[in-house]
């Protein structure tokens, strides 16, 4: 029953990428969907009981907006499965000890958040929702049809239930653990041959490395990056090494949130979330052009889906860039972004040059800047310590002047006074972290 389920989901996936004749029919039907959902789940969450009770599920979007803090604060009575944080906790302690992730409680997936933000989020699932991120995941990423079959190399943090979930004859997934080595996997790895890779970037790029990077993947050659930001020199080395493009998934703690479709672009899976765009910096697309953040927003993510932990107007930390809102030659009606830049509290400030506040340098800025004054292949971060002094650490020696020539023509540009850069010493990150390329280390405060 589980493998039909999953198949049902995966057919039922393929086929909504074009099932509405525009963008307004889609919309009707994600409102009539998400009034629906957020009355099962008042029925059976205290807390969004309340909520409904206060404003009815048809002014939803008035609802005040959660975040990790806020639904782990009010664990035991968010969730719809009576799941008492005390007894959820454990279990996932254990999990991360022992790296045996096959226990459930009372038939749900437990499992951490990765904690980038400095505290863990934990996450529950049913068999059901397993199986439907499943149907989905396959109908978003592998290209062909069902009769294919695949070996997929997952490079992840943590093993799960809802990885094991795809499992089958046509489809062979192996789990690499991250707390191990790379090296430690070479062998498995040349044995198995996948198909398809899935690791974030920073292990993607090692992996390129490898003088038999070309050789690991055999036809159709699916490459995914998951888990943390993937820029334009990461992708480009990779794409060069494995001889094919790289997808995107966007996933988190929250769910299954977006994929690159077949021409490229990426997709919110608006077949099971709504998005809402909070601009920063006053910004949206009326404005795209009048300063730097304008085209960037974080999201607000409603899942319509996910029953046992609901995701209701769930402010993400993410910071997206629009695109230009193009219709995409896939035929798709699900909104499209340009990419996934970082956490928000991961932009860098600098003063203002007329001394009115400070001026947000959003990661992706800062990560062109140092690029353009290295050469090819150096890995590197930055670190702000104070509103003056950029540290940069460097993989290998390279002189600092570059960097400051770009660093200081990005902050004329921006019209900001530059940073002090030092260098410090080279820390490459473990394989199991996500990788921060650029940290702000100053206290939260107001951005003029």
């Amino acid at each position: 029953m589980s493998r039909l389920s999953i198949l049902w989901h995966y057919a039922r996936a393929r086929r909504r990428t074009t099932a509405w004749r525009d963008r307004a029919a889609l919309e009707r039907w994600q409102e009539a969907r998400v009034r629906r959902h957020l009355q099962t789940i008042a029925a059976r969450s205290p807390y969004f009981g309340r909520l409904a009770r206060e404003t009815d599920v048809t002014g939803w979007r008035h609802w005040p907006t959660s975040d990790k803090a806020l639904m782990m604060g009010h664990f035991d009575e968010w969730n719809t499965a009576g799941i008492r944080l005390e007894d959820a906790w454990p279990l996932a302690v254990e999990a991360e000890r022992t790296r045996d992730f096959s226990r459930t409680l009372n038939g749900l997936t437990v499992g951490f958040s990765s904690g980038t933000s400095g505290s863990r989020g934990l996450f529950l699932a049913s068999a059901s929702e397993r199986r439907l991120w499943a149907g989905m995941l396959l109908a978003r990423v592998l290209r062909g049809t069902l009769l294919h079959r695949h070996r997929a190399a997952l490079f992840l943090r943590a093993d799960s239930p809802l990885y094991r979930t795809l499992g089958s004859r046509r489809f062979r997934f192996e789990f690499f653990d991250l707390l191990q080595p790379l090296d430690h996997h070479r062998q498995r790895l040349s044995e198995l041959r996948p198909t398809v890779l899935a690791a974030p970037p920073g292990v993607l790029t090692r992996l390129a490395a490898w003088p038999e990077a070309e050789r690991l993947l055999a036809p159709p050659r699916i490459l995914v990056s998951v888990a943390d930001v993937l820029d334009a020199a990461d992708r480009a080395r990779t794409e060069e090494a494995f001889g094919c493009p790289v997808g995107q998934i966007y996933q988190a703690t929250e769910g299954f949130l977006a994929a690159t479709c077949p021409e490229g672009r990426l997709h919110w899976n608006e077949d099971a979330v709504v998005i809402e765009k909070e601009w920063l910096g006053g910004g949206g697309p009326a404005s795209a052009g009048s300063r730097s953040e304008a085209r960037r927003y974080t999201p607000i993510i409603t899942d319509f889906r996910r029953l046992t932990q609901p995701i209701v107007r769930y402010r993400l930390d993410d910071v997206i860039v629009a695109d230009d809102g193009a219709p995409c030659p896939c035929g798709s009606p699900f909104g499209t972004f340009g990419e996934i830049e970082g956490r928000q509290d991961d932009a860098l400030r600098l003063p203002r040059a007329d001394g009115a506040g400070e001026v947000l340098v959003f990661p992706d800025f800062v990560r062109r800047a140092v690029a353009m004054g290295v050469p090819p292949g150096i890995d590197y971060t930055v670190r702000q310590t104070s509103s003056s002094r950029w540290f940069i650490a460097l993989s290998e020696p390279c002189a600092l002047a570059p960097i400051e020539r770009e660093v200081t023509e990005l902050a004329r540009r921006l019209g900001a006074v530059a940073p002090d850069l030092a260098l410090a010493p080279w820390d490459p990150p473990p394989l199991h972290a996500k990788r921060r390329r650029v940290r702000c280390e100053l206290p939260p405060g107001p951005v003029s």
